[in-house]
């Protein structure tokens, strides 16, 4: 399990690189990755990618950290993890600098990215909502990796609230968290009350003394403050609770996500229910019958009639979309390239002239010493270039810039499709199972009937 934090860097920044560079807390130095930029250099390169790209955004910056539990993962594991993290997160538009740290009694990652996007100029946004996006990208590495994550949790009410501290976590866990019992006790009062009076008797009878204010707060009995329950999540603030209590006592429970669900077969031999209750199992074998007539009129719409061509159907969608995926990563590849190639160019243009006087003065130490910043960005620009060099021209930027403008709406173009194609995927992925369910469950009942 990795626990995540973000803040931002608004001076020093050679300084916060510096110290998540320290030798000594990376393994003698072979723990530290570096994406766009060197990690000796990257303070300079970050200020220019900000100047290059006429940015005003008053963070230089931001430096996030991915620390995990003691003894779960080794150094190197960790820090491929960091870098997956990098690659998902900050798809490939920020330089970035990163190290793991293996002084403490506990491995962690150390993430310093630029702020402004060496790509399209645009600063990170940071917020509530991409704080929960870097949780999430955290987590499913993790789980990847056969880590522990974050359980016993309401995903949908985590992501729409603070993320927990690692104490707190731990408390959860143990059932010892203040909140967590607020949470459990406040639903159980909404299922038993049917009106807010109610509702207040019930908290007061199960030892929760009450504040009321602009937002409600509750305090336990052996609890030194009041916890607002609007803490816990969206749904458990005084309105969202009096309507809980409302739309429960007057029947008006909601259920969209009903509505959503795909036609499934159940596989009846591993039902409980119907296990244990033979007009159970009669009722589902019909519902099973009708859902897979639901499930074969699907598949005739696509004028298939036989098993082997359903899975030569199946196998081509799941293909097309590898196909698409493909296409769009290696789009995105060539926009970050292109809008590499342009930084370069504008910094190594910007700078030729200084470079020039560096080697034709006769006291180059001196010049050094003056323009030192700007003669290593040069030279770093100069050797990312390459043979591109030589074909240098005055409108070569603006040809780029169209080139990244093209492959931009090739890009919204390839992800409209995936997103597409992802629901087909889902479908006939549905479809399958619909089929190996009913399937394996003829089979169950012709061996039965034998």
């Amino acid at each position: 399990m990795a626990i995540t934090k973000i803040h931002p860097i608004k001076t020093t920044l050679n300084l916060s690189i510096d110290y998540i560079c320290d030798a000594t807390k990376t393994d003698e130095a072979i723990l530290i990755s570096s994406y766009k930029c060197g990690h000796k250099t990257a303070a300079l390169q970050f200020e220019n990618t900000k100047e290059v790209m006429n940015s005003s955004c008053k963070n230089i910056a931001r430096h996030l950290i991915q620390s995990f539990m003691p003894g779960e993962v080794t150094p190197s594991l960790a820090h491929e993890i960091g870098q997956k993290l990098c690659e998902m997160h900050l798809k490939g538009k920020y330089e970035y600098v990163m190290t793991t740290h293996i002084d403490k009694g506990h491995i962690h990652n150390h993430i310093i990215f630029n702020n402004v996007s060496f790509v399209d100029g645009k600063a990170y946004i940071s917020n509530k909502k991409s704080y929960h996006q870097i949780r999430s990208e955290s987590d499913q590495i993790c789980k990847d990796n056969g880590l522990s994550i974050l359980s016993g949790v309401d995903q949908q009410n985590y992501n729409k609230t603070k993320g927990k501290s690692y104490k707190e976590y731990q408390e959860l866990k143990a059932g010892n968290s203040y909140k967590a019992k607020l949470k459990y006790t406040i639903d159980l009062a909404i299922k038993k009350s049917r009106d807010w009076d109610a509702f207040i008797n019930f908290m007061h009878d199960h030892g929760y003394e009450i504040k009321h204010g602009v937002h409600i707060s509750f305090r336990a009995s052996n609890q030194e403050r009041f916890t607002r329950a609007k803490t816990i999540g969206p749904d458990y603030s005084e309105e969202r609770i009096k309507e809980r209590i409302e739309n429960r006592a007057s029947g008006k429970m909601i259920h969209n996500s009903k509505q959503r669900t795909p036609i499934k077969v159940v596989d009846i031999s591993s039902n409980r229910l119907a296990s244990e209750s033979a007009g159970f199992a009669r009722w589902l074998k019909l519902q099973n019958l009708k859902n897979m007539a639901k499930t074969w009129q699907s598949v005739n719409q696509n004028n298939i009639g036989d098993i082997e061509s359903f899975y030569s159907h199946v196998a081509k969608i799941h293909d097309d979309f590898i196909k698409i995926q493909g296409d769009l990563k290696s789009v995105e590849l060539k926009i970050i390239e292109t809008a590499d190639q342009i930084k370069n160019i504008n910094t190594y243009k910007k700078y030729k002239s200084i470079y020039t006087g560096y080697q034709n003065s006769t006291d180059k130490d001196a010049y050094l010493r003056m323009h030192e910043s700007k003669i290593i960005l040069f030279e770093a620009a100069r050797e990312s270039l390459g043979s591109i060099i030589s074909k240098l021209s005055t409108d070569l930027i603006s040809t780029l810039e169209k080139r990244i403008k093209e492959l931009t709406l090739e890009s919204e173009n390839l992800m409209v499709f995936l997103v597409e194609h992802k629901k087909k995927v889902s479908e006939v992925n549905q479809l399958k199972n619909n089929l190996h369910t009913y399937m394996k469950g003829f089979r169950n009942t012709d061996q039965i009937d034998r």
